[in-house]
């Protein structure tokens, strides 16, 4: 009774997190929906803590907000003014699935069963394999019991990189490196909108390679 007590008070002060986010850069609530893709109801849902959101989603509306994913955990004041365009539905394929295998891979690590998560969440096995495949977004209240009872730090899950710009300054060395890239791929890199591409591949190439064999055939279930 106490953890659905929490939960609820957790999802209300994500809520008004939220609506700050979004108030402070003078969106409506029709705004973000069209910056997202995500419905206007969702976003209601989500202010008023109604509706459970996954990770990829709150990592989406910091970004579009252009606050740290860390706001939400932490009392740093919201900074940076950044327009951006973001593809939203790509973004969220790929850390889906990325999630899904980080969690398995804690889950193994730690010697635990899918039933064990399963008992965690007092849900179906099938539940635990659709979020360890990527196939169904982790309500982010349930990504947090997880990660407890794993003993897994949530930052563990966290991709940083979905982050405002401009807080960072990068040094000559970083400088003199970009200029060494084919022009084509540093166009890339420096357009804004690819920001979430690089960021994904940089969280890639830092699973092993069974990781990324599961990353890349939960993609190949997720196309056809």
């Amino acid at each position: 009774m106490q953890e659905m007590e929490a939960a609820a008070i957790r999802k209300k002060i994500l809520g008004v997190l939220l609506r700050n986010a979004r108030v402070r850069t003078g969106m409506t609530i029709k705004d973000a929906a069209e910056a997202t893709g995500f419905s206007s109801g969702a976003i209601s849902d989500y202010e008023h803590g109604r509706r459970n959101i996954s990770l990829p989603q709150l990592e989406v509306l910091a970004y579009t907000y252009g606050v740290p994913i860390t706001y939400f955990w932490s009392d740093d004041p919201i900074s940076g003014d950044e327009d951006r365009e973001l593809p939203v539905e790509e973004a969220m394929r790929l850390r889906r699935r990325i999630i899904g295998v980080l969690l398995r891979q804690a889950r193994m690590e730690a010697g635990h069963t899918q039933k064990d998560l399963a008992k965690v969440l007092d849900c179906p096995s099938g539940r635990i394999t659709s979020y360890e495949f990527g196939r169904t977004d982790i309500p982010l209240l349930e990504l947090e019991m997880l990660a407890n009872f794993l003993e897994t730090p949530l930052s563990y899950f966290l991709d940083q990189g979905i982050r405002p710009g401009g807080d960072q300054v990068a040094g000559v060395d970083e400088l003199e490196r970009l200029s060494q890239l084919p022009e084509d791929v540093r166009s890339f890199m420096l357009e804004p909108g690819n920001l979430l591409y690089v960021r994904v591949a940089m969280q890639l190439s830092t699973l092993s390679a069974d990781s990324i064999r599961n990353v890349a055939e939960g993609l190949l279930e997720i196309t056809y």
